[in-house]
């Protein structure tokens, strides 16, 4: 009976502990496959958040470039109001001045008149004109009191039309000066609105930058894919130049090769001089012609290209923004030009009378770039989407030459634009006006 006891003791045991483990390995099961898929969507929304984070630090960095260039447009403006506020102050100094120089004209056209009118209303014949004129005792004397009576009438009549003429005058000069004061008061008023605008940016883009130099690693990243983008641009543009002179090399070696024409030569009656006979040699030999590569094919272009500088038309109609200037700044990689945002119409147009000399397509976007040569100089119009010029046609100045196309970074229209000379790249803001 012990023996069926504990064997029934041990079966109960071995049954109970079964009946535990079978449901712990379906558990376990479970939890690794959900603990895997936790695991997973962990993992995936990290990686989320880290290209979510990279994204937005792109996009900061874009919304940087946008306000710096809002900041510079807005101080270009607040320049010009400046200016404009400046030379209402001198036209309205001189529109007072004339004001007093015509009071005091008039004042004194006015005694004079009054002079005149009271002598002769003290004369004894202004109350009795006929008489005075018959008084006379010859024709002549009559006639010559006639003539003074006309003139005196008429030397009247111009005095009194000169005297509203002056008044006329001052009147306009008064409503000028009121007009140009209430002028000066917007000036000064849209002057204030900007400069409290212009503060505000100043303040957002503290605030930006301050936000993109938290997260350091991103910011790199994304200033190392903005260096790359221009360094694509410039060897991209570089490569165009290159390609081009050595075309015109190839034609310069080409038209050197073409033999001359032979010239049938008539028999000399002169006899040789001693010098250069045979088997002597010439007491002074010639020089020999230095080859030299000329690297300005229009000299005369290159002259007034240089000339023109500070005066020649921007590369896009107004209203724009400067988002990217030329050279290196703290944090900013180097650029070869400038970068424009249009606010405005998005066409790209010629600063300067030219010839177009290429037209190529960026392997990186896809979108155009014209190049326009004035002798040495060569601007470059990058990022168009369309063309209005082919290539060797000759532009003028402010001439349309395509447009331009939407930067993927900022949403909005935006030419990259050059100036080099050679192999030099210039920059463009002291060319332009």
């Amino acid at each position: 009976m012990r023996r069926l006891f504990w064997v029934g003791i041990l079966l109960c045991v071995a049954t109970m502990a079964t009946i535990d483990a079978a449901p712990k390995k379906q558990r376990n099961v479970s939890t690794a496959r959900k603990e895997k898929e936790t695991t997973q969507q962990r993992i995936n929304n990290t990686n989320r958040k880290i290209k979510d984070n990279a994204a937005q630090t792109e996009r900061s960095l874009a919304e940087l470039q946008l306000i710096r260039g809002e900041i510079g447009a807005k101080e270009r403006e607040i320049a010009a109001t400046r200016v404009q506020v400046d030379s209402l102050n001198s036209v309205i100094t001189t529109a007072s001045d004339s004001i007093t120089l015509l009071n005091d004209g008039l004042q004194s056209m006015l005694r004079t008149y009054i002079n005149a009118l009271r002598r002769f209303q003290g004369s004894q014949y202004a109350t009795n004109i006929l008489a005075y004129i018959f008084s006379s005792h010859t024709f002549t004397t009559a006639y010559s009191r006639l003539r003074y009576l006309r003139e005196f009438a008429d030397w009247r009549k111009r005095r009194v039309a000169e005297i509203n003429t002056i008044r006329t005058r001052i009147e306009t000069q008064r409503n000028r000066v009121a007009a140009l004061q209430t002028e000066r008061t917007t000036l000064l008023a849209t002057l204030s609105s900007d400069q409290a605008v212009l503060m505000t940016r100043r303040n957002d883009t503290d605030r930006l930058v301050a936000r993109l130099q938290a997260d350091g690693r991103n910011l790199q990243a994304a200033l190392a894919k903005e260096k790359k983008r221009l360094a694509n641009i410039n060897n991209e543009i570089t490569r165009m130049l290159e390609q081009e002179e050595r075309e015109r090399k190839r034609r310069q070696q080409q038209q050197s090769a073409t033999p001359p024409q032979k010239r049938k030569q008539k028999p000399s009656s002169t006899p040789p001089k001693k010098g250069n006979a045979p088997g002597r040699p010439a007491s002074k030999p010639a020089k020999p012609t230095p080859n030299i590569d000329n690297s300005d094919p229009d000299a005369a272009m290159t002259s007034r290209f240089d000339r023109g500088k500070g005066t020649m038309v921007f590369p896009v109609p107004s209203p724009y923004r400067i988002v990217s200037n030329y050279g290196a700044s703290a944090g900013k990689p180097f650029n070869t030009g400038i970068e424009i945002v249009c606010d405005g119409a998005p066409t790209a147009r010629a600063i300067f009378e030219g010839t177009v000399s290429r037209i190529f397509q960026s392997e990186t976007t896809g979108f155009y770039t014209v190049m326009v040569r004035h002798g040495a100089y060569i601007s470059v119009y990058y990022n168009l989407r369309s063309l209005s010029v082919k290539a060797g046609a000759k532009v003028s100045a402010g001439q349309a030459v395509g447009t331009v196309a939407v930067d993927s970074r900022l949403q909005k229209p935006m030419l990259h634009f050059e100036i080099r000379k050679g192999s030099s790249t210039l920059n463009p803001s002291p060319w332009l006006r």
